[in-house]
């Protein structure tokens, strides 16, 4: 049972974690900055969620940047600028799997809980 509790809140973590980088690209994808490939870029980098699997079972969320970290299109005044290599629609699919997937560790959770109180139960 406790297997299953730490699976569920690894679970949890990496869902919690998913959501708040697809909220932070979201937040982010309009911000324009000037093209200047002598400068670099220095706008928002968009990020992407990697999950690692862990020894135990369960897995660990871990944080990369996406690349390219921008994409250039035509400015409105000219010449050209960069915004964030951001897909709107795959970061709201997933919000929304995250979020599924954050109920789904919740059940899990409460499943390996009831088991262990039936358990508990059976032993008194």
């Amino acid at each position: 049972m406790i297997g299953a509790l730490s699976i569920g809140v690894s679970a949890l973590r990496l869902s919690e974690t998913r959501v708040a980088v697809a909220a932070d690209n979201i937040v982010n994808a309009s911000n324009r900055v000037p093209h200047d490939p002598a400068s670099g870029y220095t706008g928002y980098t968009p990020r992407q969620v990697v999950p690692i699997s862990e020894g135990t079972g369960g897995v660990r969320p871990t944080v990369q940047p996406v690349d390219p970290a921008y994409v250039t299109v035509p400015a409105p005044q000219g010449g050209d600028e960069a915004i964030p290599n951001v897909f709107l629609a795959g970061e709201i699919v997933e919000l929304n799997s995250a979020s599924r997937a954050y109920e789904s560790a919740a059940a899990i959770i409460r499943t390996a809980d009831e088991m262990q109180d039936t358990l508990l139960d059976i032993v008194e």
